[in-house]
């Protein structure tokens, strides 16, 4: 029974190639696009969240005032990290961060490298890298040492290809003129990341800059692991404080009415919530509403134009109808066969969407800045988003002629 639905739903299609072609095409059209802006959308309310303890983990901002003048900045001090987690019990660790560019050597290669993190030895213990060599506790705990994601070992050791990511290990890399050891290899970070990079080493390997502690000095970005998620409000209302008593103000130098205080910011916060820009430029809460919104009028638009040319194109249709129900079919045969057509041709629709989508990926990726790849539109999440909003136009489109026609009367239609 079901297959004569849509093999009369399959040459009914057929034999209308104008209708079908433009009800397919607009309808594709408009998923293809409503797709593209929810992977999008994905990829930014996603950002850190990859992150095992992205809950308890927070970036520390600085808020200073001198002569009147308000700033902020992402950046602190290099006392900020060790200071407050001797004074705070509840922070569990810290890492002090900074991204620079040096020339980075091994044999006869020798490359400009823009993506060199240096970051204390807890990195790899509060952020989530796995790693595919190596140990991730020990990795960065003397300044010789150094970690290198898997497709930096691939351009240094091509060897790593046939005999694995272990080869690697212990090779010397030459980062201006200090040789430091490969103890790990980690997988690369996501897009979805706000830390990204190709190598990490030891904080100290800074140079004298950052062998003592200061508070002004702010050129590091600061993270803590917190105990406890909740805790977040607590210990900001405890640094405010902290912050504010004399001892405090007579070592950072502060006198009068200037200040200085520091800020948490929930790490799955920061892109898109934090006016503040750390290794790269944050996203806008209000543009994700703003490209979510752009994509439910495509949808409707599409919708709309897909809904009433089904419902134009049946009106014209009933000495068919009328002539299935003189041979007998029932009201609910006449209502089954609307509703194929209309899964049919949407679902049709579907693939099309799917494969311009596939087409223009390269095009969207240029247009958002971001590295999408073409697997990303067969993961679960698109892929049923796109089920789920086919399915609903189709009934949408389908249930009002399906009903209209279903219900008329022979003698009528006679």
């Amino acid at each position: 029974m079901w297959k004569n639905y849509f093999k009369t739903a399959y040459r009914n299609l057929l034999k209308n190639k104008l209708y079908t072609g433009i009800n397919v095409f607009g309808l594709a059209i408009g998923l293809s696009a409503c797709l593209l802006i929810g992977i999008y959308i994905m990829h930014e309310l996603s950002y850190d969240a990859f992150n095992k303890n992205a809950d308890r983990i927070v970036r520390v901002t600085m808020e200073y005032g001198q002569d009147g003048t308000v700033n902020t900045t992402a950046t602190t001090g290099t006392k900020v990290g060790p200071q407050f987690a001797r004074t705070f019990p509840s922070i569990e660790n810290y890492v002090r961060t900074f991204i620079r560019n040096n020339v980075v050597k091994h044999g006869e290669k020798m490359f400009d490298e823009p993506r060199i993190l240096y970051a204390d030895s807890p990195f790899f213990q509060i952020f989530t890298y796995p790693f595919v060599a190596g140990n991730a506790a020990t990795a960065l705990d003397a300044p010789d040492k150094i970690v290198i994601t898997k497709t930096t070992a691939e351009k240094y050791f091509p060897e790593v290809q046939s005999q694995g990511y272990s080869a690697a290990l212990n090779k010397t890399l030459t980062i201006g003129e200090k040789d430091l050891k490969v103890t790990g290899v980690c997988e690369d970070a996501p897009n979805n990341s706000q830390l990204k990079f190709d190598f990490v080493t030891a904080f100290s390997n800074l140079g004298n800059n950052v062998k003592g502690e200061t508070w002004w000095t702010a050129n590091w970005i600061t993270y803590f692991l917190l105990k406890d998620a909740n805790n977040i409000e607590q210990l900001q209302q405890k640094i405010t404080a902290y912050m504010k008593t004399p001892e405090i103000k007579a070592d950072a130098g502060i006198e009068g009415n200037d200040y200085l205080t520091f800020h948490l910011e929930p790490l799955k916060k920061v892109h898109l919530y934090s006016s503040l820009a750390g290794f790269e430029p944050n996203g806008s809460i209000k543009f994700i509403y703003l490209f979510a919104i752009i994509a439910m009028l495509i949808l409707l638009i599409a919708s709309a134009n897909y809904t009433n040319l089904s419902t134009a194109q049946s009106s014209g249709r009933t000495a068919e109808i009328g002539m299935r129900k003189v041979l007998g079919a029932s009201k609910k045969q006449v209502f089954v066969q609307f509703m194929a057509e209309s899964f049919l041709l949407g679902f049709i629709a579907a693939i099309c969407a799917l494969m311009i989508s596939l087409f223009l990926i390269p095009l969207f990726n240029e247009a958002t800045g971001i590295e999408f790849s073409r697997h990303i539109l067969f993961e679960p999440i698109p892929l049923l988003s796109l089920f789920c909003i086919t399915l609903f136009i189709c009934i949408l489109a389908g249930l009002y002629p399906a009903f209209i026609l279903a219900g008329t009367q022979v003698m009528g239609i006679l």
